[in-house]
């Protein structure tokens, strides 16, 4: 501990630079890259409906007690960001605190999650650009031309820089938190003038009460919707090496990011749930089969008007398009990470002279998605969904990497104070021993036939095959790296490492 009582954390040893332009991203854009990943208004528009579906008025207390895993998960990042501030970082701390090969799948879970991402975001944008030209049926080749065009732009953006990536993260993240702090206004003055949906229930603080939740399989339900939707606070950590400051104020920025989302979503779901209630016989419900996918639409036309729609389609797509942004940003420096130390065809390591970004990483990343997009358009729009979903796994399995790496790597020295021992070791390991029983029953609800939206393949469902196939293959490619490089995988280039009191080898 130091003397002001910040936790001092042992450093690791053997990182190596890569190449990358520090202090080209300031502590407010690191916050504003952690808020625009979670994509506020886009998680929310298709998560609200569910969440209320299986919780319902108690939704505010179900996002709250979802935070509690997810925040000691981001004390886990703090810690390990401060010991170890590496652009690769569940990559790079798997393999030093684990082993080389669970490092490399969690890398891998990392870069799959924002390409399956943002193939959902490819979507969503689509969706949003119809919407607001009046096209209500367009053809595969005009969803692709779209679709091109949203992921071209993102990543000849990320190719610019960090510096300028993040300038363009800052002004969406207002942009979008404005446009929610103004709807969540003009919903709370609905309220106050009892203009709103006549089944919805008036305030209470009951919905705080978490033992007025109905059943444990709604609180399940719920706490699945609502892990989703706080995914991404930590993009801004893969970027500590370019922030401004020390290792430590990095390290809070996903903190400080997780902290100021569950409070929007709180605030924006009790303004929902009195504006609007539960009732699914009702058509200005929250759960009416009409609006549970895409509630936005429906708040804003019924408290604004036919223009409120349009307005909540061009914040969704702002929402998504910020959400890519960030999301890649960081990916391309988790995969730069992994190349640097061998973990991936040296091509990968490639820095940019000039502009000190991974401009062939950031392509590479930018244009998988476009290929997968395309692909998977051309067959079922509901696929393009079920990646969505299916984005679940590979988040659970990342974010309990990241979990026992913290626990492994500071046991030896954490229980030297108490607060070392509970940020770095215990909360962690509580964050990952609900995780990970959490992540394999929501895989257990994938392989269900009629779970997402796509149907099945042999009897199990595509959200399951997608989420799991999808590792799977991660792994072959792990296989077939470490038999043709294996320098790594021996621990050669990123040797394992765990904290030590001093004397002690």
């Amino acid at each position: 501990m130091s003397e002001d009582g910040d936790v001092i954390d042992p450093p690791m040893e053997g990182l190596r630079s890569k190449g990358l332009k520090k202090g080209s991203v300031s502590l407010i854009g690191a916050v504003a890259i952690g808020l625009a990943a979670t994509a506020p208004a886009y998680s929310l528009t298709g998560a609200l409906g569910h969440g209320a579906d299986e919780a319902g008025y108690q939704m505010p207390v179900v996002f709250i007690l979802a935070v509690i895993p997810m925040y000691f998960i981001a004390l886990a990042y703090k810690h390990l960001t401060d010991a170890a501030p590496d652009a690769g970082t569940v990559f790079t701390w798997g393999s030093k605190a684990i082993l080389p090969h669970i490092g490399w799948i969690g890398g891998f879970a990392l870069m799959l999650s924002s390409i399956l991402a943002g193939v959902g975001a490819a979507g969503i944008t689509v969706s949003a650009a119809t919407v607001a030209f009046g096209i209500d049926d367009p053809p595969g080749w005009l969803k692709l031309m779209i679709a091109a065009g949203f992921i071209f732009v993102t990543t000849w953006l990320v190719a610019r820089g960090a510096e300028e990536s993040s300038r363009t993260t800052i002004i969406l993240t207002v942009i979008q938190y404005g446009g929610l702090l103004v709807f969540a206004l003009i919903l709370v003055l609905s309220i106050v003038r009892q203009d709103r949906n006549p089944t919805a229930e008036s305030f209470s603080w009951e919905w705080f009460n978490p033992f007025a939740i109905t059943s444990f399989s709604a609180l399940l339900g719920g706490f699945l919707v609502a892990v989703f939707i706080f995914w991404g606070f930590d993009a801004s950590l893969s970027m500590s090496e370019e922030v401004e400051g020390t290792a430590a104020q990095s390290g809070r920025s996903g903190v400080t990011a997780i902290l100021i989302t569950v409070i929007t979503y709180v605030v924006f779901s009790v303004a929902a749930l009195a504006f609007a209630g539960i009732d699914d016989n009702s058509a200005g419900s929250l759960t009416n089969k009409a609006n549970i996918d895409d509630i936005f639409s429906g708040l804003a036309r019924d408290s604004v008007g036919s223009g409120g729609a349009l307005v909540a389609a061009v914040i969704v797509g702002l929402s998504a398009f910020s959400a890519t942004l960030s999301t890649v940003m960081s990916t391309v420096r988790g995969v730069l990470s992994m190349a640097t130390y061998k973990a991936l065809p040296s091509r990968f390591a490639s820095v940019d002279d000039v502009r000190q970004t991974p401009t062939f990483a950031t392509w590479f990343i930018g244009l998988t998605t476009l290929a997968i997009y395309g692909g998977l358009v051309l067959v079922s729009d509901s696929i393009v969904e079920d990646c969505v979903y299916s984005v679940g796994i590979a988040i659970m399995t990342y974010y309990s990497v990241v979990a026992v790496s913290s626990v492994l790597y500071f046991w030896d020295t954490a229980f030297e104070h108490w607060r070392t021992a509970l940020e770095q070791v215990i909360l962690p390991a509580i964050g990952a021993l609900v995780l990970i029983p959490v992540g394999v029953f929501q895989a257990y609800q994938m392989a269900n036939p009629d779970f997402g939206s796509s149907g099945s393949l042999a009897g199990i469902g595509m959200v399951f095959v997608i989420g799991v196939l999808s590792l799977v293959f991660g792994v072959l490619l792990m296989i077939v790296w470490n038999l043709k490089s294996p320098a790594f995988f021996r621990g050669e280039t990123l040797a394992r490492e765990r904290t030590h009191r001093p004397g002690k080898s």
